[in-house]
């Protein structure tokens, strides 16, 4: 298997790490992005799941050292279960400016109740850039799907 000239990099998420490296992608997992990302060798996908997803993208709004961005399920827009630190870090993505260019694919599941799409697409629609993508599966999204289609999204834009 060819390995991938891209490092994939996460917030947290070591369920999707651990897929992403079954499918031979160099991948690493750390909070301190600036560290990590300052560390790869090759261009970085920054991929935020779940409540790393407004790090993420935080990240992507105030930074230029990434090469495209991923958000797996993210919790952006409105969600009940938000701490107020979450919150508050929800709302500084919310008034921060778009993705601009940055390729970005947003994957999410259409039956996803932990995180529902509504209250999430409130949020997508404040960030959308220029170079967005998005893909919906049909019920719950997949690890397998996830692996998938990021790497096709990768295959195009790195």
């Amino acid at each position: 298997m060819q390995v991938p000239g891209w490092l994939a990099v996460l917030p947290h998420g070591e369920r999707i790490a651990l897929s992403l490296r079954a499918a031979g992608i160099p991948v690493a997992v750390g909070e301190d992005l600036a560290a990590v990302i300052g560390a790869a060798d090759r261009p970085v996908v920054l991929i935020g799941h779940f409540t790393a997803a407004p790090t993420a993208v935080r990240h992507a709004q105030t930074h230029s050292d990434i090469a495209a961005l991923v958000l797996v399920s993210p919790v952006l827009g409105t969600w009940d279960g938000a701490s107020d630190e979450l919150a508050g870090l929800m709302d500084e993505v919310a008034s921060g400016p778009d993705l601009g260019a940055l390729p970005t694919l947003w994957l999410h599941g259409s039956d996803d109740e932990i995180v529902p799409i509504a209250g999430t697409r409130a949020g997508i629609d404040r960030i959308r850039g220029s170079a967005f993508e998005e893909h919906v599966a049909d019920g719950l999204l997949t690890d397998g799907e996830t692996v998938t289609r990021v790497l096709e999204f990768t295959r195009r834009v790195i």
